[in-house]
């Protein structure tokens, strides 16, 4: 169990700064890039932001944003509200 967690750790923080990292990258793409760079810059930074996100999700135990359909969410809520 706590080599799981310190993988898990391990992992998170790989992930979370490549995204950073991807995102910084992608800014300057976009910055000082040439026009057809600046599509990558963008791609970069949606990418780079998508991976923020996946990492909070993994860190709090969540299944990603992106793995469901919204309107398929398990929710507590009775049906009609």
């Amino acid at each position: 169990m706590w080599w799981r967690g310190l993988l898990k750790g391990v992992a998170i923080f790989i992930l979370l700064a490549g995204s950073i990292i991807v995102l910084w990258f992608g800014m300057v793409e976009m910055l000082f890039g040439k026009p057809w760079m600046r599509l990558g810059g963008l791609l970069m930074v949606v990418g780079g932001f998508r991976g923020v996100i996946l990492t909070f999700d993994l860190m709090w135990g969540r299944p990603p944003a992106f793995s469901k359909r919204p309107w398929e969410r398990d929710t507590r809520r009775p049906p009609g509200y």
